[in-house]
């Protein structure tokens, strides 16, 4: 579970119409986790959630059908197809089953393995730049659900917010003031690293400036992000079983 003075931290700013995006450090067990937790607590205050995550946004999230996406082939199973990131689908299925207003929105284009047929219905996600394909499948959650909050968990290339930066952050913040973009780090440990034979676990550098918890300031720094959330030691996710 990640620890209470986290959520405490980041809370206050999952609020209507506002945006917390975290810049994951991918193939951990912690990040999808700091997501699940996060959702649990606002949803369960009765505020509604958007949830957005880089992966393709025609697979169901619905916590029991999978796509193509979650059984790639070992040299393309990054991390935001672990047994973390299914977990964390699951659990937010788990509270909308529950009757709480949480939407899970897939943000990234369709996953096409080589050699393989293209969706029509999808080509044209494919053709558009990527980040300016995935702040539109954002922006039209969180249209959908007034009032919303967003949590996206996404890797770094897309979560800053400085304008002109072209990134997913940069397009969707000016329509949410007082949104917050802040980068994942952790005190050591190991993730789940994509190399030419597939995911291995892989040491993570430590970042021992900082203590654990979540820091920001009022204005995003040169890298396009407000601070950092600090998540201590991580652990690699495993690969998603099949």
């Amino acid at each position: 579970m990640t620890p209470l003075d986290t959520i405490d931290d980041l809370r206050p700013v999952l609020a209507p119409d506002r945006l917390l995006l975290i810049a994951e450090i991918t193939g951990t067990e912690q990040f999808p986790r700091l997501v699940a937790d996060l959702a649990a607590h606002v949803v369960l205050d009765g505020q509604p959630l958007v949830v957005g995550l880089e992966v393709p946004f025609n697979e169901p999230l619905d916590g029991e059908r999978w796509g193509p996406f979650w059984s790639r082939a070992p040299r393309f199973a990054d991390g935001r197809s672990s047994l973390a990131m299914a977990e964390l689908v699951t659990d937010l299925a788990d509270l909308r089953a529950a009757g709480h207003p949480v939407t899970t929105v897939g943000l990234d284009g369709p996953w096409v393995a080589p050699g393989s047929p293209v969706d029509l219905a999808a080509l044209s996600d494919l053709e558009r730049p990527r980040d300016e394909a995935m702040a539109g499948h954002l922006l039209a959650a969180m249209d959908a659900v007034p009032g919303a909050a967003g949590l996206v968990l996404a890797d770094r290339d897309h979560t800053g917010v400085s304008r002109g930066s072209g990134t997913m952050g940069s397009i969707v913040a000016p329509w949410f003031p007082g949104s917050v973009a802040l980068i994942g780090l952790a005190s050591g440990g190991e993730a789940l690293v994509l190399e030419a034979d597939g995911p291995v676990a892989r040491p993570v550098p430590a970042d021992v400036s900082v203590g654990e918890g979540a820091v920001w300031s009022a204005e995003p720094g040169a890298d396009g992000h407000h601070g950092f959330v600090n998540l201590g030691s991580v652990t690699p996710a495993a690969r998603f079983p099949g």
